[in-house]
């Protein structure tokens, strides 16, 4: 078995293994609200040879094409997001998906490229793959949907996230995620703006925050056509989820349904997305990152004596 980049002598194979429907194990934001959404493993790899920023492994043996992954970049090009991972074995062979996600892992690698995400069922055999191709288990996501009717009658201060407002939401994300999970993803401001994922978004959509006696408390982005969001809060800021739920479905009003995919230990998210009337789909996520360069800021704060908040 081979795993490696595809060539164009892999044409023939690719366009039999395209015409065939299999499962897409690579979940990303966008293909949550459209369906399948990822590209068709003929395209990408057409899009790696034309230079479209996708890169493509395929599985082979001999001339049969045994699993296809593509990531693309998140934020920047020092994230990657594996957006398409295909096994094609009947049998449901984990060494396939291995091989893929190793590929992957050094070819981030030789791209310097810091985190590598993935994205799949918890119950998949890409969640049992992931760890011994290694990756980390940093997050189980649960997807809620329905239609948005919030109760809030709250004063809180809703507004625009701006660009000035960028250390206080990474502040929310300090708060709001536990520092395990903080530790595989992003630890600094850097890190956090690299991997977060927009994909989902379309020019015109935007983001909000929640302020409690001036301080950001709460913050959430939104997809009008789809009605996508996702939210994020401080450890009982309750009444600042309620308010901006109640935003979102502002803005959000011409959508024939909400969908938000929200971290499992999210308390206070989970709380306000039931109030507002958002009901728990069966299939949970598990988010995977292969940190693929380790940050050295945080040594260099503990030796300069700066205490480290937000834990």
């Amino acid at each position: 078995m081979d795993t490696r980049a595809p060539r164009p002598t892999d044409l023939v194979a690719l366009v039999t293994f395209d015409e065939e429907v299999r499962e897409n194990l690579a979940v990303t934001r966008e293909r949550i609200a459209h369906g399948n959404g990822a590209a068709t493993p003929l395209a990408a790899a057409f899009a790696q040879w034309l230079h479209l920023g996708r890169r493509t492994w395929v599985s082979v043996a001999g001339r049969q094409i045994r699993g296809i992954a593509t990531a693309r970049e998140l934020a920047t090009k020092h994230a990657w997001e594996i957006d398409t991972l295909i096994e094609a074995d009947d049998a449901h062979d984990r060494e396939v998906l291995e091989d893929l996600l190793r590929q992957a892992g050094r070819a981030a690698e030789e791209a310097e490229v810091t985190h590598l995400l993935l994205r799949t069922p918890e119950d998949s055999i890409a969640a049992e793959a992931a760890p011994r191709a290694g990756f980390s288990r940093v997050d189980l996501e649960r997807l809620w949907t329905g239609k948005l009717a919030p109760t809030s009658t709250t004063t809180r201060v809703v507004r625009d996230l701006t660009e000035d407002d960028e250390f206080a939401s990474f502040q929310v994300y300090c708060r709001a995620v536990p520092i395990t999970a903080r530790q595989s993803m992003a630890m600094t401001v850097d890190e956090w703006n690299a991997i977060r994922d927009r994909h989902w978004q379309d020019r015109g959509d935007g983001a909000l925050l929640a302020e409690h006696d001036s301080r950001v408390v709460a913050t959430a982005r939104y997809a009008r056509s789809t009605g996508q969001f996702t939210l994020t809060a401080e450890p009982e800021a309750h009444a600042a989820a309620d308010a901006l739920l109640a935003a979102i479905a502002r803005q959000t009003r011409g959508a024939e349904r909400h969908i938000a995919l929200v971290s499992a230990s999210g308390a206070t998210e989970d709380a306000a997305l039931r109030r507002a009337g958002l009901e728990v789909e069966p299939t949970a996520y598990a988010l995977f990152c292969k940190r693929v360069l380790q940050p050295v800021r945080e040594e260099t704060y503990a030796r300069a004596g700066i205490p480290i908040t937000g834990g």
